[in-house]
């Protein structure tokens, strides 16, 4: 199954990082464990499209969060 969302981070007049992803997962069955997978579509730092320094610099230290995020909201 695969769903989109979108995650926000921020402080109010700050920032606001918004990460708009694709989750996919496989639940699991008598012959295959559970399979799951997280790829990101666009990072956006105050409404300015940052993706490629996400994915360079960023993603290592927010994608355990985002990841677990995912999980979490994937019938929502």
């Amino acid at each position: 199954m695969k769903t989109q969302g979108t995650y926000t981070v921020g402080e109010p007049f700050s920032y606001e990082l918004t990460i708009e992803y694709d989750y996919y997962w496989d639940d699991s069955d008598h012959q295959e464990p559970p399979e799951d997978g997280l790829e990101i579509s666009k990072v956006y730092l105050n409404g300015n499209d940052i993706t490629t320094f996400y994915i360079d610099f960023l993603e290592d230290s927010i994608g355990e969060q985002l990841h677990e995020y995912a999980q979490n909201n994937k019938h929502n």
